[in-house]
């Protein structure tokens, strides 16, 4: 490893979680970042921390063009920001960590369990954890008898996705099987969830070994029925609560990186787990000057064997555009500040061509 200059990899198709993940880096000294991706007119290109930018087309070529770039960039640390990229380098890791340092990442064998609901669901259930709300497989031989007595309303879910996409909402047992009826459902890859009406709460972490060392804690307000896009307005506190009831998922799992947990709480304040998501996260810049942890500097320091830099977890909130709007013309006057957006200043160029690309594809 270079003692002057060290070259970081990165690996990941959203550019956003690239921009987001380089300006938590902005100011580390001593490193030059690459990055990998697929996606052909990725903005991620235009951004003023990256030294240079290789394309590839399908994720089957990994395998063969990490080792590539490795080489070609004198690449001494490895870090993939996605999930699929993860699983990629974690299959490899044995071939790889000979070439350059890797970030600690989950087995594939629980990373794949991890990343799939249905599966993790299945995985704690034999643990004796049951933390998530009643579940109904569709490829499960007593589907019929148990759905007389499911709990509507319910969600029919992937078991792998992202950002709430693919999920459709039952408000009865009718209306299940009339979807069923009228759609061609992959019943091993879907299954059914009861709906839970609460707040979302994102629990991001890095472990070691199944032990949480560094986490944040973020909540959003409650969402209507059929509602399961991302939300913008966030309260970051601490939750010991949170914390304590899933350590022992995490130490289940030998889970080793970092992950985003998506978590309900329910208007009692009983929590439920919803799905990990062993990545990055698209509001990683707001745990960092919210809550004052720095995820991708903590990622990279343990990656490279080095003393986590002190921080303190702090308090704070992040505004969406329309509640930001909506508090100014109540005469409230938000600061800038509390937007999502206030960081994006910091790299304008390659924020700029994302709105570009976005509107012109």
């Amino acid at each position: 490893m270079n003692s002057s200059q060290r070259n970081v990899l990165l690996i990941a198709y959203d550019e956003h979680l690239i921009l987001s993940f380089l300006y938590c880096l902005r100011k580390e000294p001593g490193y030059r970042y690459y990055l990998l991706t697929h996606k052909a007119k990725s903005s991620a290109g235009w951004s003023r921390y990256l030294k240079d930018v290789h394309f590839y087309k399908d994720y089957s070529e990994l395998e063969r063009v990490i080792p590539e770039c490795l080489r070609k960039w004198d690449i001494d640390v490895l870090m993939p920001i996605g999930e699929k990229e993860s699983l990629e380098v974690s299959r490899n890791r044995e071939t790889l960590e000979k070439l350059c340092k890797v970030m600690p990442l989950t087995d594939p064998e629980h990373f794949k369990i991890a990343t799939n609901t249905k599966a993790l669901n299945q995985f704690l259930l034999k643990q004796e954890l049951p933390l998530m709300s009643a579940t109904l497989d569709l490829d499960a031989p007593n589907f019929e008898n148990r759905l007389e007595t499911f709990p509507f309303p319910a969600l029919l879910k992937p078991a792998q996705g992202a950002f709430g996409s693919g999920i459709v909402t039952m408000h009865t047992k009718a209306d299940l099987e009339s979807y069923l009826l009228k759609n061609e459902v992959d019943k091993e890859g879907f299954y059914l969830q009861e709906y839970v009406e609460g707040n979302d709460i994102n629990f991001n972490v890095i472990c070691k070994d199944g032990d949480i060392l560094h986490y944040s804690y973020q909540e959003s307000p409650p969402k209507q029925l059929g509602n399961y896009n991302k939300n913008d307005d966030l309260i970051f506190k601490d939750d010991p609560a949170v914390v304590e009831t899933m350590r022992p998922m995490l130490k289940a799992l030998n889970y080793q990186g970092v992950a985003c947990i998506d978590i309900r709480r329910n208007p009692a304040g009983k929590i439920y787990l919803l799905e990990i998501n062993a990545r990055f996260w698209g509001s990683m810049m707001a745990s960092m000057t919210k809550a004052g942890v720095n995820f991708p500097l903590l990622m990279l320091k343990l990656t490279v064997d080095e003393i986590a830099p002190s921080y303190q977890r702090k308090e704070g909130s992040q505004l969406s555009l329309q509640s930001f709007v909506k508090q100014f013309l109540g005469f409230k006057w938000p600061e800038l500040k509390q937007l999502k957006y206030w960081p994006y200043l910091n790299d304008p160029m390659a924020r700029i061509m994302k709105f570009w690309y976005q509107k012109f594809k």
